[in-house]
């Protein structure tokens, strides 16, 4: 073999190897970034504080009567156990208000002052929503004043230390002028039957 053969051989195999060098590095470079946006996905999923406290309900409303109170247990269930800093407590707040139709909101007494002390006293005494359902949505009414009205019922568990108490709570919603349905009030009476 002469020089000349020799030395087109020793190019080529040098070449050969300097592709399978960029091949490899490209290679690992995309399946590097690929794994790096899992492990950030992981690290940024959400605390349920933090999927309440960024609801935007301008962007996102609930559409039907039971989400809306779904929306108002999952907050208050979030209220009663999980820590929270001040300004979290103010977000949360403001998705009940956002919920909340006027007038009820208007009778508040010095919201939302008036539930942070609620909750407190509930967290001091060892109180905690175990767990909700939302179990019906009862015919809606158009009244007379062209009104329309609908009537949730949502079954929420309180324990207290050890003990757990079922309550059934009725609530009743409005639509307002922007078709949006808001929580008008609701009634409290104690399902049959306890848990330990």
């Amino acid at each position: 073999m002469n020089e000349s053969t020799k030395g087109g051989i020793i190019r080529s195999v040098i070449l050969m190897v300097l592709a399978a060098v960029v091949v490899l590095g490209v290679f690992l470079i995309f399946t590097r970034r690929g794994s790096n946006t899992n492990t950030t996905t992981e690290e940024t999923e959400l605390t349920e504080v933090q999927k309440i406290t960024t609801i935007d309900l301008t962007k996102n409303y609930p559409k039907t009567p039971p989400t809306v109170v779904d929306l108002y247990a999952r907050t208050m269930k979030v209220m009663y156990k999980q820590q929270y800093s001040d300004e979290e407590f103010d977000k949360m707040a403001s998705v009940l208000a956002g919920i909340f139709d006027s007038e009820f909101l208007a009778a508040q007494n010095n919201w939302p002052t008036g539930l942070k002390d609620e909750v407190n006293q509930k967290k001091k005494e060892d109180y905690s929503i175990t767990k909700y359902e939302v179990l019906t949505s009862d015919l809606q009414e158009k009244r007379d004043n062209g009104e329309e009205i609908a009537n949730v019922v949502a079954k929420i568990n309180l324990r207290h230390g050890t003990h757990t108490v079922s309550y059934n709570y009725l609530f009743v919603l409005r639509k307002d002028t922007e078709g949006l349905w808001k929580i008008m009030g609701w009634t409290v009476t104690e399902a049959t039957g306890t848990e330990e």
